[in-house]
């Protein structure tokens, strides 16, 4: 198999360039200015000191990225107190003419985000400093549409779910596409691509309708392939652990998605356990951190924050909360953090040879789970090596080892990059002309745009 290379932020034409010289500019800016907020609302002298430091640190940054500067190692120091992984600098050492506008775009990208918590971890009283959580936050409440109307269907379905007769597979087959389906759409309120999203728009893509409308949208759906192999797991292990693992992509309103899917699936007893995956630093704008959990679930029971005022909606926002909550607390759903998921290293290096930065360790226990759903378009990009793959490649030949390494992987993932996988021949170049007509000279950008999906299936 002839491996090609990384897509680069100097790829002319491409989202990652655009990314780049456009949106990366953009989100260091976000944070400047919500730094600025943040000051004001600091009582101390020694806090407001300390976040003048980290502005003007990360006004630098973002004067860096458009002087397209060299990307420099991490010093000895920035190493140690802002805990970063040394395969960053492993890799500069080898590419030490790497510029933000002409580098891989996987690295530069991951590299940003620690840059700008190397600045905040040089502040002690802005160490644990969420920079993005309100943008996570404003977002979040802005979907009260979307959160209702899924609390809403959660109500329903849970009350078919309990009706139905103990041999009826078929119900529970349609209930876990239905929940597979919310899951892969909550995607679409990735907070750092919809940088300027209105409430409107917001609510247009968390519909129930649209998400009807969505099902011609998924190129590659291999939902009943999950199904099945979900089931026969079920079937093999009864009695004992089913553990479904989730790699977590986006806080708020996907995350509320994936806790959906997760309720449903142990609701149901196909699984006992459910395992998040969360980032252990700020991260891509909107990822989830240990800490958005539990603001999640404090977000659903404030009626300032999502203000519903019958009576129906409101008993369907605690009756998911409090399903939640017994989850956690009898071991049911459990939520973890590792320093692997922030690296730059891709999903290649979930193997027991990466013994550096903790692939080895995250390898040997996700053997024991019998599903590890990948969520959202980062984590597509890392099991494919965000590599320039033509776009009729079959998914298990994308993901190289993790085809064939013992894990069971789905990912589910709506296109917002440039890599893709897996599509029927034909697909691409139609789609590509049905883009162009409206997007003159990016027409391969429609793999980019978050209106289309792949749900992607690969058995152990």
């Amino acid at each position: 198999m002839t491996i090609p290379g990384r897509f680069m932020t100097d790829d002319k034409g491409t989202f990652g360039e655009h990314t780049a010289h456009v949106r990366w500019p953009v989100i260091v800016q976000n944070a400047i200015d919500d730094m600025k907020t943040a000051i004001k609302e600091v009582e101390t002298q020694d806090g407001k000191t300390q976040g003048e430091s980290i502005k003007k640190g990360l006004v630098s940054l973002r004067q860096e990225i458009l002087d397209d500067a060299v990307l420099r190692p991490f010093s000895e120091q920035e190493v140690l107190v802002g805990r970063v992984p040394l395969s960053f600098n492993e890799y500069l050492s080898q590419r030490k003419d790497a510029h933000w506008f002409n580098s891989e775009w996987l690295f530069s990208e991951v590299y940003l985000y620690r840059r700008i918590n190397v600045l905040f971890r040089f502040q002690r009283l802005w160490a644990d400093f969420d920079i993005f959580d309100r943008l996570k936050q404003s977002t979040f409440e802005s979907s009260l549409y979307g959160v209702t109307e899924l609390a809403l269907r959660y109500r329903s379905l849970k009350s078919q779910l309990e009706k139905r007769s103990a041999d009826d597979d078929e119900t529970l087959k349609l209930l876990f596409k239905e929940f597979v389906d919310i899951s892969l759409w909550g995607n679409a309120t990735d907070l750092s691509l919809l940088t300027d999203a209105t409430i409107e728009d917001i609510k247009s893509i968390q519909g129930a309708k649209v998400r009807q409308e969505s099902e011609s949208k998924i190129l590659v759906n291999d939902t009943l392939k999950a199904w099945e192999h979900l089931k026969a797991e079920t079937t093999t292990t009864a009695g004992g652990e089913v553990r479904v693992d989730f790699i977590l992509d986006n806080s708020g309103f996907e995350l509320y998605a994936d806790l959906m899917l997760a309720a449903f699936l142990l609701q149901s007893k196909m699984v006992t356990k459910c395992i998040f995956h969360a980032k252990d630093i700020p991260y891509m704008v909107s990822d989830v951190m240990l800490k958005d959990f539990d603001i999640l679930l404090k977000d659903l029971k404030d009626r300032q924050f999502f203000p519903v005022k019958d009576e129906l909606s409101q008993g369907a926002l605690d009756l998911f909360a409090d399903d939640i909550s017994d989850h956690v607390k009898n071991g049911r759903i459990e939520f973890r953090e590792n320093s692997f998921w922030t690296t730059e290293l891709d999903y290649w290096n979930l193997d027991k040879t990466e013994t550096k930065y903790n692939g080895c360790e995250i390898f040997q226990d996700l053997l024991n789970s019998n599903l590890v759903i990948f969520k959202g378009d980062l984590n597509y990009r890392k099991l494919t090596g965000d590599r320039k793959w033509p776009r009729t490649t079959k998914f298990c030949e994308a993901i190289g080892p993790l085809a064939t390494n013992g894990i069971s992987l789905l990912s589910l993932r709506t296109c917002k990059a440039d890599v893709q996988v897996d599509l029927p021949h034909g697909v691409d170049e139609e789609l590509t002309k049905l883009w162009e007509k409206d997007h003159p000279g990016q027409g391969s950008w429609w793999c980019s745009s978050g209106k289309w999906a792949v749900i992607c299936f690969s058995a152990k």
